[in-house]
């Protein structure tokens, strides 16, 4: 899990998402109903702390998708080179080669 760009990109999308979800949610709650969450002194710094996190994670959802869509680039590219591409195959070689027969 998560061994190249692209399956780590995907992770870290979900997180992030998951992430911008919830401080929004929070966010909203702490503008919304702040005497209903206990342990907040000053109501307007935890919402703009809230907001603030709410947009580094909502950063990290587009850098992740930029490393999902540079991998996927990255991959059509060696899919499209094919197996002729490949130094060692040259393509002529007999079909009996390697066998005992």
């Amino acid at each position: 899990m998560c061994n190249d760009l692209g399956e780590g990109s995907r992770c870290c999308a979900f997180y992030s998402f998951t992430g911008f979800l919830f401080t929004l949610w929070v966010g909203v709650m702490v503008h919304s109903q702040p005497f209903f969450i206990a342990g907040i002194e000053d109501a307007e710094e935890a919402r703009a702390n809230a907001f603030g996190a709410m947009g580094m994670f909502l950063v990290t959802f587009f850098a992740s998708i930029a490393g999902i869509w540079y991998d996927s680039k990255n991959k059509e590219s060696v899919a499209a080179a094919g197996e002729s591409g490949y130094y060692l195959s040259h393509g002529d070689i007999p079909t009996t080669y390697g066998t005992s027969a």
